[in-house]
């Protein structure tokens, strides 16, 4: 995965301010151990060009084996971006006449993502984006915090100053691009930096783990904005990681990462708790009504949640 692979898989941000990530991702030194696997930000030119929108022909550029990885991608894309909620059902016949293919490569993109998890089926009803709970926001980041520790840990003896200096990059432009009010870019940043932290490890094992909850928390987070009050906040609140990492101590890269991480998750938590109040007290009204036999049952979209 290359690592500049954006935070909204899929969302295509074009700016001063992500043009200049850009040149700071290419002027990093690489990881010499290749990709995991085929991520959403494809290289692939017949992708990048649109070829997904046209109807097949001969002239169809895609090597038909790849198909349902591409539908795949885009699927990532929209579950990650916000663009598809959840509970939102996957429509096959809308897939199909989008990028003017047959189902069954559409079919088996939604089937490995019903396998990770992403996606729910529901008996004849079909494959629909699955919901969080404040206990599926304590899983994802408790383990994010073993994950990006435990890297930490190993990367920071292997890195010399250069390599510091790259975190302390990062976090200038994600500052500048805070206060251009660029909410893309700044969020490109982020996942560059906790990204380039696992890379530097150089465990695999690590990389996979990471990338194991990259999407699921990418999902959980589309609907939580964390940069409502102050995208200069946010962009600030790495300054302490790269000021750690710039020091070279292990224990206060860990303590300031932690910090960070636990901070987003109070913000996350809270979010999901008042989600799963305010559903609790619509399904209540909605038993309310339907033990009434005076009271017609009303459209759930139609009640007011308190």
């Amino acid at each position: 995965m290359a690592i500049d692979a954006p935070l909204l898989k899929g969302e295509t941000v074009h700016s001063p301010q992500i043009e200049a990530v850009r040149n700071v991702s290419t002027a990093l030194p690489k990881i010499d151990f290749p990709p995991l696997s085929r991520g959403p930000a494809s290289s692939d030119a017949s992708v990048e060009s649109g070829n997904l929108d046209r109807p097949a022909s001969s002239q169809f550029s895609i090597d038909i084996s790849k198909i349902s990885d591409h539908v795949r991608d885009f699927l990532l894309g929209e579950l990650t971006s916000g663009r598809l909620k959840p509970g939102d059902r996957i429509n096959e016949a809308e897939l199909a006449r989008r990028f003017g293919i047959s189902r069954n490569p559409i079919r088996e993109a939604i089937s490995g993502l019903l396998q990770r998890g992403f996606l729910v089926s529901e008996p004849r009803r079909g494959a629909f984006m699955r919901s969080f709970t404040a206990k599926d926001v304590d899983d994802v980041f408790s383990f994010r915090i073993c994950v990006e520790t435990f890297a930490i840990r190993q990367a920071m003896p292997m890195m010399d100053p250069a390599a510091r200096a790259e975190f302390t990059a990062i976090v200038d432009h994600m500052i500048e691009a805070a206060k251009a009010g660029d909410v893309g870019a700044v969020r490109h940043l982020d996942v560059l930096l906790h990204r380039r932290l696992c890379e530097r490890s150089r465990n695999r094992q690590t990389l996979r783990a990471h990338e194991a909850i990259d999407t699921e928390m990418q999902m959980l987070m589309a609907s939580v904005d964390l940069f409502a009050e102050s995208l200069i906040d946010g962009a600030s609140a790495h300054v302490p990681i790269a000021e750690a990492i710039m020091g070279g101590d292990p224990e206060k890269v860990v303590a300031a990462l932690t910090a960070h991480i636990e901070q987003t998750w109070r913000h996350a938590r809270a979010f999901y708790e008042e989600l799963e109040r305010a559903e609790a007290a619509a399904s209540k009204t909605r038993r309310k009504r339907s033990a009434d036999p005076g009271v017609h049952p009303i459209d759930p979209s139609e009640e007011e949640i308190p």
